[in-house]
């Protein structure tokens, strides 16, 4: 699944679009993401356009909060370059789905998991605006919900980053998904709890499934080993294996 994804993600940006070249907002971004990163401008259709502010503030808290975790977790350097040369914003959800598929050469009544709200892909950051996030997908209701959904995307670059580019070394889905949830704080639900069953059940399924899920198998493991060693790891064929003496001891 995640490589059928990735083929999805070259983009093309729709006609009618503005970006703003000048963005004060962005030039205060700080933290490791933001030390040494050109403004990332922000693309929007015209009746966005009244909202630039909004979409530029999101951008420059999702730049800092993957700059902070890099910092945090010793990947500082790694964060120090952009991630991303610009961001569009989508307000249809038809229409990104579109642009994503045209720019793929695929057949345009491809259909895409409606969840599927944003992507960073060739160093352009795409995403829908926040309602169309939310009604989507209501799971993902949270303080800062949209500047994470951003953070989430740019983590995965991180996570490539951090394995010096080898992209099939990122591990299964619910990893690397749950890489990017951990990343951006998302999904911190209190009262959820999964049974250790249906904890190994996650993990040896491999179609794609629900990231609340995900998170939690990562906050889990998260607490049994350092971080950089799951990361370095997940990309072994006995990755499960190991996983498995984490919880025995």
């Amino acid at each position: 699944m995640w490589q059928m994804i990735k083929s999805l993600f070259c983009l093309v940006l729709l006609a009618g679009c503005r970006a703003s070249s000048e963005s004060p907002i962005l030039n205060k971004t700080k933290g490791s993401d933001g030390n040494k990163m050109k403004n990332i401008p922000v693309i929007l259709p015209a009746g966005l356009e009244k909202r630039r502010v909004e979409f530029e503030q999101a951008l420059a808290a999702a730049r800092k909060r993957i700059g902070d975790f890099a910092e945090k977790n010793g990947w500082a350097p790694l964060a120090t370059e952009s991630f991303a040369d610009s961001f569009v914003v989508f307000a249809d959800k038809g229409a990104f789905d579109e642009a994503i598929l045209k720019s793929a050469g695929l057949d345009i009544g491809t259909k895409l998991p409606k969840t599927y709200s944003a992507a960073l892909e060739n160093r352009v950051l795409m995403a829908v605006t926040p309602e169309i996030f939310i009604k989507n997908f209501p799971e993902g209701m949270e303080e800062n919900y949209y500047e994470k959904l951003l953070t989430h995307e740019i983590a995965h670059r991180l996570h490539i980053r951090i394995l010096n580019g080898n992209e099939e070394a990122m591990g299964p889905v619910w990893f690397f998904e749950g890489f990017a949830i951990y990343a951006a704080d998302q999904l911190k639900l209190r009262d959820y709890r999964m049974s250790p069953g249906e904890i190994w059940r996650t993990i040896g399924d491999t179609e794609r499934g629900d990231y609340r899920k995900y998170g939690y198998i990562f906050r889990h493991f998260a607490q049994k080993a350092p971080l950089d060693t799951l990361i370095h790891r997940a990309g072994d064929d006995d990755f499960a294996s190991w996983l498995q003496t984490l919880g025995k001891e």
